[in-house]
């Protein structure tokens, strides 16, 4: 369940979110200027080489200090994005958030408020936030620096990451057929649904989408994503990539 934090609520949490990082760290904050305490955990993150995304908003200038110290950490990506309000912080297992900034003034005098939610117990409120997260970093361009890019996406550098997921071991087994639909299969091949559109194509829960849907879909590539269609029935139901069929046909055929 969501918390609500107020301002010292938040700043131990954002502290807290970059400390416990073990996968991936966004900040999105239009101003920052970092504490000496946060360059501390930032520089230790940094020595397990975590990767973290960096946002603050275009026009702002940086403390000559604060981006010297992003552009010595290896693992760090900086972004500048145009018209950038939002505040959000994340790492693979929690967000914030806030009406914050990552900005020391902020944190120590102005009443502030946010939210701390879990992706375990917040799975569609987390899902959503990196969707939007992954928009901003889409949006942005990277902070020049002497650092050669390794990706180019449309002349950015930014790669959405996926978000850490794993795929059921049931869901790779076909389901359990007699003998007259395994000979229908045999002749007609095994029908089988988009999970976006509903369109007709082969059965295969690892590739549930059509052609054009998968296309869209790789754009974020998040396996959590909603859809609509079940994959194997073809009836209207909440599915993902992770699980493409639906609650009826996954009792029936993989339990």
């Amino acid at each position: 369940m969501a918390d609500f934090l107020d301002a010292s609520g938040v700043s131990a949490a954002i502290t807290e979110l970059i400390k416990n990082a073990e996968k991936d760290i966004y900040i999105i904050s239009p101003y920052i200027n970092l504490t000496s305490l946060s360059k501390k955990y930032l520089q230790s993150i940094d020595s397990k080489k975590i990767p973290v995304s960096i946002v603050y908003r275009s026009g702002v200038t940086l403390n000559p200090e604060d981006l010297a110290f992003f552009k010595q950490l290896e693992s760090a990506q900086i972004y500048k994005c145009d018209d950038l309000h939002a505040k959000c912080y994340l790492n693979e297992q929690f967000g914030i958030i806030t009406s914050m900034n990552i900005y020391e003034h902020s944190q120590s005098n102005n009443w502030e408020m946010g939210v701390r939610f879990s992706r375990e117990t917040d799975l569609d409120l987390y899902t959503q936030t990196i969707q939007e997260v992954d928009r901003i970093l889409q949006a942005s361009s990277p902070e020049n620096s002497d650092r050669t890019a390794t990706t180019t996406r449309n002349q950015r550098t930014f790669e959405p990451r996926k978000p850490y997921t794993t795929i059921s071991p049931k869901l790779k087994a076909p389901p359990k057929k007699g003998i007259l639909e395994k000979a229908l299969d045999s002749v007609l091949g095994e029908v089988a649904y988009c999970i976006r559109c509903g369109e007709t194509i082969d059965y295969n829960p690892e590739k549930p989408y059509c052609p054009k849907c998968f296309a869209s879909w790789a754009r974020f590539n998040n396996p959590d994503y909603k859809e609509k269609v079940c994959h194997m029935c073809g009836t209207k139901h909440t599915t993902t990539k992770t699980r493409p069929i639906c609650n009826d046909c996954y009792k029936t055929y993989y339990r």
